[in-house]
């Protein structure tokens, strides 16, 4: 997705794979007249093949529709995959934590900021490209592409980005991908950092006809203030959405870099198929690249019994990067307890439903005994603050986990938690296997020595 800006979300912050882009300015008008300018389109989706070096399995036609006719696309891409229960509860579960005010209506939200933001997609769904007519704003990519020196450009690196989604999806299997991990919000955003990643880099070779590691890093540099023109540009919008879904853009390039870095776009292929399983290995590189380090496996066990009648809803992994936010949205941007969250090596969380109400069970685990003494004390402080006598909630840690209660969980806190230690697990991920990237780069350097 690229956008002008633009919004994806679904679960607690994402829809499907849709793709936003911006569209005016081109230097060969891309719509004219109230049509497509279908030869230009072509030359591109020609060019970007070319760049990224995979070949187009099926045509990808283009559209032009109406903004009304786009958003009514969008917003039927949202009911494909979620109801508007799924996303009244995930509102109300993520304001209980902190990441979204209370009172949310996000599914509203979503809408209102594609409305606002929308000026072309890639539709998953449909397997085609989308324009939109009228769009001409090109928002923050402007200043982002600002070392191509002419804008006009930009609208052509943006078609060129969409083209390439296309492409992830039709050799990759994306979409399919994160249909597999819808369950872990964490873990999607990985992968879509990585899809994000993938096309800003191709969209940036299009324009300047080639990518090398010398333009790569060039574009991640430039990429280092699209977070605060994106909040500039979308500051009515709770951080708890605009935060991951700019995240995939900055993070995600910053990430996908790396791997060029290590291979060239050979080595960017490799990542879908052993794809980070954190935005805390997208944050930290290393962790993928260097020293593989998977979350931890968190299996939450023992509340059958006292929350007897209650209905789970959602059984979700928050991640490194949406701690963050919820820290920042609650104690400020530079909130010393921000040094804590990388030491996070896992998550696990439980809405349950009775009637109207929700219950969370939230387990947390950290890789030393004193982040989660530290985080247990920080947390407790940040929902007295934000919930104070209205919602009951209970805080607790042992070793290396910290147990977070909220709702009916926290009344019954002397009865629920010590069966929930009893019967939950966390089991250490064994180190992942090197990346692919790695497993490529030794077999190219021993076919090299036997030359």
């Amino acid at each position: 997705m690229t956008f002008s800006s633009a919004a994806k979300t679904a679960r607690l912050l994402w829809l499907p794979l849709v793709c936003v882009l911006a569209l005016a300015g081109c230097a060969y008008e891309l719509v004219r007249s109230g049509a497509i300018n279908q030869s230009r389109a072509d030359e591109i989706q020609a060019g970007i093949q070319g760049i990224r070096g995979l070949s187009f399995k099926h045509p990808v036609p283009l559209a032009l529709e109406t903004r009304e006719q786009a958003e009514t696309t969008l917003i039927n891409d949202i009911n494909h995959d979620y109801t508007d229960q799924q996303l009244q509860v995930d509102g109300q579960a993520g304001a209980l934590i902190g990441l979204f005010p209370a009172g949310i209506d996000l599914k509203a939200e979503m809408v209102r900021l594609l409305k606002s933001q929308v000026a072309g997609f890639y539709d998953p769904h449909g397997k085609r490209m989308i324009m939109v007519e009228g769009a001409a704003n090109l928002g923050i990519w402007t200043n982002a592409a600002e070392f191509l020196l002419q804008r006009d450009l930009v609208g052509e690196m943006l078609l060129a980005h969409e083209y390439t989604h296309a492409l992830q999806d039709q050799h990759f299997g994306l979409e399919a991908a994160l249909d597999e991990i819808k369950n872990n919000d964490d873990r999607s955003l990985a992968l879509k950092s990585v899809a994000e990643g993938d096309a800003t880099l191709a969209g940036f070779g299009y324009v300047a006809g080639a990518m090398d590691a010398a333009t790569a890093d060039q574009v991640t540099s430039r990429l280092e203030d699209l977070p605060s023109a994106f909040a500039a540009e979308t500051k009515d919008t709770p951080d708890g959405l605009s935060a991951p879904l700019i995240f995939q853009y900055s993070a995600g390039a910053k990430f996908v870099t790396y791997a060029f870095h290590r291979g060239g776009w050979r080595a960017v292929n490799a990542l879908y198929r052993r794809p980070p399983q954190s935005s805390q290995q997208i944050m930290h590189p290393e962790l993928y690249f260097d020293r593989p380090t998977p979350p931890d496996e968190i299996r939450l066990a023992g509340y059958a019994g006292t929350l007897a009648g209650w209905t789970e809803v959602d059984d979700n992994c928050i991640g490194e990067l949406l701690l963050q936010v919820i820290v920042q949205r609650n104690l400020g941007k530079q909130a010393p307890a921000l040094a804590l969250l990388d030491r996070w090596s896992g998550d696990r969380m439980l809405t349950m439903r009775k009637g109207a109400a929700l219950t969370v069970l939230w387990m947390l685990s950290f890789s030393d005994n004193r982040s989660a003494e530290q985080f247990a004390a920080l947390y407790i402080n940040l929902l007295d603050r934000l919930l104070g006598q209205s919602t009951a909630h209970r805080v607790d840690y042992r070793n290396n986990a910290v147990l977070v209660l909220i709702g009916e969980s926290a009344h019954r806190f002397f009865e629920l938690a010590p069966a929930v230690w009893a019967a939950s697990t966390i089991r250490r991920a064994p180190p992942m296997k090197p990346p692919l990237i790695t497993i490529l780069n030794t077999a190219d350097a021993a076919l090299l020595a036997n030359r």
